[in-house]
């Protein structure tokens, strides 16, 4: 008998968590008041308070995890850094650098294993108690259609992250164990079950096609609220790993005519910190951090190690405090040719530590702080995208092309290309079409979320690694490799790979739930390595 029983969702302890009490461009926090729970329960605008925070767990997550766990964009630098592109040094050691390494850290009996599905579930967990008690709460009805709409789509988005970081892809893994569906409020913690991958994604399609149909006359005007072209994206995404190319292509159309006006060479450059204050148009989704929902200066902005030279080169020497981590994989700086708008790279030469001045520094996300940047060391409150009319353009592409459809998929391919000023691809066909796109999916969405090990998950392709040696010295480092499969640190060119389905991939299972919960059991477990 397990004898350590860990509750579903405590509502006293949603309702006296740091919640927003309104919608609006601030994202401010108060103290949410005590109030029971028959009040919660029957009040539309209690429950509003109720999705409010879960949004601040999607978008910040501040359960007290290091910075590749704190909500959506914390997930984007986790997800690219277990990616090719992105190199992290070891100066601040922490989650980011694990996430890079693939060390043993996401086994059960880690901390780590448990960061992604206690953050999911804790958002799950507030939306359930939306979703169960809206339809007979009083208040408006229209209000009660979009409060449940939000929270049916923040809920899908949740299991969609879960599904993709603790099993393999959809194609390959239909009928292997899923994640557990709790749907309900009521849902009994302590014996739920663990559905199939392909009936999780069942519910994910649910859930988010119900929101959207919901939210169809839903028109916030702030960017962090999920309205139904949101819903359009998610499920774009969705059925892109599901390889459901004509579901993939029409949702993704549906948003991307709604923002086909790209990004300016100018809007691409200006360091992705002002996408909602810029009013972009091909921004779809975006988030801001304020004085109120910081994370301390934990954002992607920070661990870029691209200040300008003239400020110096120590950790609080620039316009924004420094972490001095990530950089530029030299393989993917070759993939850009220099006359390209989003060609940002360079090197450090004023650094006298080989392991930085060989690396190339990449200026995409660059935010200068309080003033401009005239105030030295300040605090980073920028905005962060988290859906853009590119990533739905390439989704139309990649459907197309699987749809046969290859003279449309190389126009809207072709398209993207004229945009940001590159070369456009001519006369690709087949799978060399396929990966033309996949290597512009790379190019455009790096650090998004979007690409990294999910990408190479969902498209069944190899993690491979090139080292630092004399003729590659911007390649990844030695502990960037030696977790990896193939590793020869006497070879003249070391390189390391990872198959596409191998679990380092993936996150265990974490021991708490197993302990806790009697439908759960130790035969449900990932192994740590291998496929």
């Amino acid at each position: 008998m397990k004898k350590l029983r860990l509750k579903y969702c405590i509502l006293s302890l949603a309702l006296i968590c740091l919640v927003f009490t309104r919608c609006n461009d601030a994202l401010t926090t108060n103290p949410y008041i005590e109030i029971s729970d028959s009040d919660v329960y029957g009040n539309v605008s209690q429950l509003n308070k109720v999705l409010t925070s879960a949004y601040k767990q999607l978008l910040f997550n501040t359960q007290g995890t290091d910075r590749v766990y704190a909500g959506l964009p914390g997930l984007q630098m986790y997800v690219d850094l277990g990616g090719s592109d992105i190199i992290c040094h070891t100066n601040m050691g922490g989650d980011q650098l694990t996430a890079y390494q693939y060390s043993n850290s996401k086994t059960q009996a880690d901390g780590l294993a448990s960061h992604i599905w206690k953050m999911c579930y804790n958002v799950i967990n507030l939306t359930n108690i939306v979703i169960t008690n809206i339809d007979d709460a009083t208040g408006n009805e229209s209000d009660k259609s979009n409060i449940k709409g939000q929270a049916l789509a923040i809920r899908g988005i949740m299991y969609f992250h879960l599904i993709q970081n603790y099993q393999q892809t959809y194609v390959i893994a239909k009928n292997k164990r899923g994640v557990i569906l709790r749907t309900s409020s009521t849902d009994d913690a302590n014996n739920a079950g663990f559905s199939t991958v392909e009936e999780t994604y069942t519910q994910i399609v649910s859930d988010l096609t119900t929101a959207k149909s919901l939210l169809t006359s839903y028109n916030p005007s702030d960017k962090w609220l999920i309205n139904s072209e949101i819903c359009s994206g998610i499920l774009a995404r969705v059925y892109l790993v599901m390889q459901n190319w004509e579901g993939a292509y029409t949702e993704a159309k549906m948003v991307y005519d709604n923002h086909s006006t790209l990004m300016t060479r100018e809007e691409y450059r200006s360091g992705f910190d002002n996408v909602i204050s810029g009013d972009y148009e091909e921004v779809v989704w975006a988030m801001k951090y304020t004085d109120d929902n910081n994370l301390g200066g934990g954002t992607q902005f920070n661990f870029w190690y691209n200040q300008d030279e003239s400020y110096g080169e120590g950790f609080s020497d620039g316009p924004i405090y420094s972490f001095i981590a990530f950089f530029a994989d030299s393989k993917f700086e070759e993939l850009f040719e220099k006359e390209d708008d989003r060609y940002q790279f360079w090197k450090r030469t004023k650094n006298a530590d080989q392991e930085k001045s060989s690396k190339w520094a990449f200026d995409k996300y660059k935010h200068y702080g309080a003033d401009g940047g005239s105030v030295i060391g300040s605090t980073t409150r920028p905005e962060v995208c988290l859906m853009r009319g590119a990533e739905m353009l390439l989704i139309m592409a990649e459907a197309a092309a699987h749809r046969g459809n290859e003279s449309e998929a190389l126009i809207l391919l072709n398209r993207l290309q004229v945009a940001r000023n590159a070369a456009p691809t001519t006369n690709s066909s087949g799978n060399t079409l396929l990966e033309d796109i996949y290597v512009e999916r790379r190019k455009e969405l790096i650090c998004e979320g979007q690409s990294g090990f999910y990408d190479l998950v969902r498209l069944q392709k190899r993690l491979v690694r090139q080292g630092i040696s004399a003729t590659n010295p911007g390649g990844h480092y030695v502990w960037g490799l030696q977790y990896l499969n193939g590793y020869n640190a006497s070879e003249a060119q070391p390189s390391a790979y990872l198959e596409s389905n191998d679990y380092r991939f993936f996150c265990q299972i974490p021991q708490m739930e197993i302990l806790n919960n009697e439908a759960v059991s130790e035969s449900d477990q990932n192994p740590w390595s291998g496929q």
